[in-house]
């Protein structure tokens, strides 16, 4: 215990001062959710093939008969310009990337197809246009589509080493507002900019203003809680981000536009940002481990009085005019900094070595688990709505779930259930895809759940198994492995999806060999036309 703990008695009432900032914080939390996942329905593709203006200009094209390939091709006006292809699931789909080249004479026995030099058509039926259909993210540019979530994880990364470093260095009010300024900001203008560049770009201050407001938040949180309820403040801080997430799916639905998405979470953002300049302190905590007595003395007077706590006024006195106690204080950081590690402490001892191993990739399969689950709900069929909701929405049994499970059957056992169910309804995914579009769905949520679940044991146990003075490095290097997994895994939902039956060489698209063969119909329609 420093020389100064007892000065911290208004800390441990729960009164005003900390309902004022746990409300607030709550706010924060709530309209932060949707966040990290408003990329999946951004970048979300929507059918496409190539634009025809004897199909599309003035006409509608029949959404049957642009989605789903007829078995009668003779009755299908589409399948005079556009070539049938097999699909992922080896089911015949329209080309979303060629067309018939339109010079070549219906008299000769070869057709030829050529790349959408005319743009795309695109089937929103709900009226959707996300930044994909907007900025045409397709065919050879289709591959900044997954960049735009993962510039969001890279900001997470950065977000996640810079933060506790400049709130330990500016103080956590600092830094936290500034972590909010910039979640406002970037949102904002991500609904007026005007290039795909543009979008990257403040996707990732999203993700970097997102995570440091989370962590420094939640050691605030923290700091100016009493012992016996810190724990259940913290924790009900991140279930309630869970909550906002819930929220996405029916503004991404009311909003189908991703500017207007954008726009309206961004002034979510600036509703809560004054009440937060408002009531957001400093944490005493911090002042009096930085030196900064008199603003401390200031601080702590202020909570006494709204808390309606009784100071040791004679203390306080003593602590900002006293050179005795910054003496003191100076030497108690100083003999701090002697007992610090660094990260290579924990590879120097085997035993420890061994278990951040372990533990680096049990992290990363979580998160690849995790987000890849989530950001693949655009692909598992049914209403993606209702698909999403279900998805972020078991994130609550499953830390519920979790907290129950390691207090019965300890951490170890705990984790070695979640994990194995999580990897079997995951793995069951694939085998259930040629079955029915509910069995999938119905896998990948209880995937999520038993994945939610897994990271949050992850959470709870890491720390424990490593000393205390080791603590803090052995979250920071499974933080940043988690992060390079949830940076790839938009790029293997991508791998996942692209079309077996093309080739990509540079700007032209051609079909594969096999093509022609499995394609007869659509050729004699073609040459009889």
């Amino acid at each position: 215990m420093s020389a100064h703990e007892n000065l911290l008695a208004p800390l441990e009432k729960f009164g005003s001062f900390q309902t004022r900032v746990v409300i607030v914080a709550y706010l924060t939390a709530i309209v932060a959710g949707p966040n990290i996942w408003m990329t999946v329905f951004v970048v979300y593709t929507p059918p496409h093939r190539c634009y025809i203006p004897e199909l599309d200009d003035g006409n509608e094209t029949s959404e049957v008969d642009y989605v789903v390939v007829p078995s009668n091709l003779s009755n299908s006006s589409v399948a005079r310009y556009i070539p049938v292809v097999d699909g992922n699931l080896q089911k015949p789909e329209w080309s979303s990337c060629t067309r018939y080249n339109e010079s070549t004479s219906a008299g000769q026995g070869n057709v030829s197809v050529v790349s959408c030099d005319r743009g795309w058509k695109y089937m929103t039926g709900e009226n959707v246009i996300t930044a994909v259909s907007e900025f045409d993210l397709v065919c050879d540019k289709s591959w900044l589509a997954p960049l735009v979530p993962s510039c969001l994880m890279f900001g997470l990364m950065a977000g996640s080493f810079l933060g506790g470093i400049l709130a330990d260095r500016f103080g956590r009010k600092k830094v936290l507002l500034g972590a909010l300024v910039i979640m406002c900001a970037s949102l904002s203008i991500s609904a007026f900019t005007p290039s795909w560049i543009g979008l990257h770009v403040l996707t990732f201050f999203i993700g970097l203003g997102g995570v440091a407001r989370t962590s420094i938040l939640t050691i605030l949180l923290s700091e100016i809680t009493p012992n016996k309820i810190r724990y259940k403040v913290t924790v009900a801080h991140i279930l309630l981000m869970a909550v906002g997430s819930c929220m996405l799916p029916l503004m991404a639905y009311l909003l189908p536009n991703w500017r207007h998405l954008y726009g309206a979470v961004g002034l979510l953002h600036f509703l809560v940002l004054f009440p937060s300049f408002i009531v957001f302190e400093e944490s005493p905590r911090w002042l009096l481990e930085n030196g900064k007595l008199d603003e401390a003395r200031n601080l702590l007077q202020k909570i006494a009085k709204m808390n309606n706590v009784k100071l040791d006024e004679a203390k306080l006195l003593e602590l900002g005019r006293d050179r005795e106690t910054r003496v003191n204080l100076e030497a108690e950081k100083k003999q701090r900094g002697r007992r610090k590690l660094s990260y290579l402490d924990l590879v120097r001892v085997p035993f420890l070595r061994k278990r951040i191993i372990i533990l680096s990739i049990a992290w990363l399969a979580v998160n690849v688990s995790y987000y890849g689950v989530s950001l693949n709900a655009n692909n598992l069929g049914g209403n993606r709505y209702l698909t999403f909701f279900a998805l972020v929405s078991v994130e609550l049994p499953g830390h519920i779930l979790s907290y129950f499970t390691i207090r019965k059957l300890g951490s170890r056992v705990a984790f070695m259930i979640f994990s194995s169910v999580c990897g079997v309804f995951i793995l069951a995914v694939p085998l259930l895809q040629a079955v029915d579009d509910t069995a999938v769905i119905v896998s990948n949520v209880i995937g999520k759940l038993f994945a939610t679940g897994t990271l949050s044991l992850l959470y709870a146990f890491t720390g424990e198994l490593f000393p205390t003075v080791l603590r803090s490095q052995s979250y920071g290097v499974c933080s940043v492995v988690s992060r390079v997994s949830a940076v790839l895994v938009p790029f293997l939902l991508y791998l996942g999806m692209l079309p077996r039956n093309v080739l990509f060489a540079g700007n032209q698209i051609t079909a594969n060999a096999g093509y022609y063969g499995r394609c007869k119909i659509a050729k004699q329609i073609h040459h009889k036309s």
